[in-house]
């Protein structure tokens, strides 16, 4: 039987500073299809002051904790305005749910470990989830029509994430979708004799390029919307570039 629900599926946003707000074009988006769920796969806020990688370089000096909540807060509520503005039944119809990254549990581990004189500052100073329906901890898993989603898929024994669409569906034995790696993997194959189990990773929602990525930094962007969810079948999905949506929407941005 086929499920009516769509579920709007958003990547990795990594908002910092002197970056485009890629949720700009994909709230018009959102409004234009209104779906039955949006989830927003984690990683919104980059949160590059907590970076361990980058710790002792002189670049990391003018990166703040301050600078990076804002920027990421500003920029939720500039999606959030679209939100209000277009579709008023936005918390009626819609279910909204974020997941937690890795980037956003930079926070958690700095409180955890941090000097104590940044404690006071960080626990006045946080994340602005106003609106969203749920908020999920770092890789938990939620479950909506049968597939899994997470930031990302831990490997067997291992902290490390599963790397590709096929390992998801090896290992996990479920339709899921994960963010976290950059650019857009696919795979399905059968389950047995009676289902399709498929699988997706489209971690980058976002327009500025890594500077760690030096030479692959061409990677797929934008989102992803899943329909025709159905137990045996499996769901249909599209995807759409920001590039895509920029052009039916930046005007209105």
């Amino acid at each position: 039987m086929i499920d009516s629900s769509t579920i709007y599926v958003i990547g990795d946003t990594q908002c910092k500073e002197s970056v485009k707000n890629p949720l700009l074009v994909i709230a018009e988006h959102i409004c234009e299809i209104k779906p039955s769920y949006v989830i927003h796969l984690g990683d919104h806020w980059d949160m590059p002051s907590l970076s361990q990688y980058d710790k002792g370089k002189k670049s990391h000096r003018v990166k703040t904790y301050l600078k990076d909540m804002v920027v990421g807060n500003i920029a939720m509520e500039e999606f959030w305005k679209i939100i209000k503005k277009r579709w008023k039944r936005f918390d009626k119809d819609c279910q909204w749910i974020i997941l937690t990254g890795n980037h956003e549990d930079r926070r958690r581990k700095a409180l955890e470990y941090g000097p104590d004189e940044l404690i006071d500052l960080m626990e006045q100073l946080t994340f602005d989830y106003t609106n969203w329906t749920e908020v999920l901890p770092f890789l938990e898993v939620k479950t909506i029509r049968g597939i899994e989603f997470s930031h990302y898929f831990q490997n067997d024994g291992s902290a490390r994430p599963i790397g590709t669409a096929r390992q998801l569906l090896l290992r996990r034995h479920v339709s899921c979708v994960a963010g976290h790696k950059q650019g857009f993997d696919y795979a399905e194959m059968l389950q047995g004799s009676n289902n399709t189990i498929q699988s997706i990773i489209a971690g980058s929602s976002y327009y500025h390029n890594e500077e760690y990525k030096t030479h692959t930094n061409h990677h797929w962007r934008g989102s992803v919307l899943l329909y025709n969810i159905s137990n045996k079948t499996g769901f249909d999905y599209a995807r759409y570039s920001l590039e895509t949506l920029d052009g039916f929407y930046e005007k209105n941005s």
